[in-house]
């Protein structure tokens, strides 16, 4: 039997995927490979649709040096290019932050809400996780961190 899937269908599968292996302490390299391919596939859908662009892009975008985009883009895919080709760097290893994972499963879980206009219970629950375990990372306004404080036992519970 056949599976007719949409990419956007793709995506919130390789997205679900690579949160429970996440969450599960499993592999970070196929968790970062799954969450880049959902990331490219998003990505892609966002061109076409009036939708923001992904986050990483967006949030740096205006930091770049002009001239500079192609190093960028070159160093946000750097580790999914390593784990997919093996046809110009068969013998150097990867120095791979295994937490990047983290970020892009953030950047597709927000754009695929973008793009679908909804949410997965298991999307929900990874970005309570993620906010309140990188409470360093942001400057919420209080009324949110008390809100999210709030939520956070009864959408994690739902794990």
């Amino acid at each position: 039997m056949k599976l007719k899937i949409s990419k956007l269908d793709a995506a919130k599968r390789q997205i679900e995927i690579a949160i429970r292996l996440y969450f599960q302490d499993d592999d970070p390299v196929s968790i970062h490979t799954l969450s880049a391919a959902a990331y490219n596939i998003l990505r892609d859908l966002s061109k076409n649709a009036d939708v923001e662009p992904m986050m990483i892009k967006q949030l740096f975008a205006s930091y770049i040096i002009p001239g500079k985009e192609k190093v960028f883009i070159r160093k946000v895919n750097e580790a999914e290019n390593f784990f997919k080709h093996a046809d110009k760097d068969q013998d150097i290893a990867l120095d791979f932050d295994p937490t990047l994972p983290e970020f892009f499963l953030l950047d597709v879980v927000g754009q695929y809400f973008k793009l679908a206009g909804k949410d997965t219970p298991l999307f929900k629950i990874f970005r309570t996780w993620f906010f309140i375990s990188h409470p360093d990372l942001f400057n919420f306004p209080e009324e949110f961190t008390q809100r999210l404080l709030r939520v956070a036992p009864q959408v994690l519970a739902t794990a």
